[in-house]
């Protein structure tokens, strides 16, 4: 069953700092290398071998986002073979309640 807020409760909401909750175990961390705009024929073409550009360019920082905030800046660099991101700055840095501040 849900209600609606009373004034004094969204007043309580308000006046507090917005944060979003992260799980204590682990954060999901995705880094956005940059986005395209496909029409529905270029998806319908999609096939292996075809190259997507992205919005940015190669040696562009990309964003650190972790539970959908983005926390830092880096850049992408190859450890042992694989993909890896070196962070270059904190955008959101975690305060000490776990918390990541928006």
């Amino acid at each position: 069953m849900s209600r609606l807020l009373t004034p004094e409760e969204i007043k309580a909401l308000l006046a507090v700092e917005p944060y979003i909750p992260a799980p204590r175990e682990q954060f999901h961390v995705v880094v956005d290398a940059g986005h395209a705009d496909l029409t529905p024929e270029q998806v319908s073409n999609l096939a292996p071998g075809v190259v997507i550009p992205l919005s940015r360019r190669s040696g562009q920082p990309v964003e650190i986002v972790a539970n959908a905030v983005t926390v830092a800046r880096g850049e992408l660099v190859e450890v042992g073979g694989r993909v890896a991101v070196r962070v270059l700055s904190l955008e959101n840095p975690l305060n000490r309640a776990g918390r990541i501040k928006p």
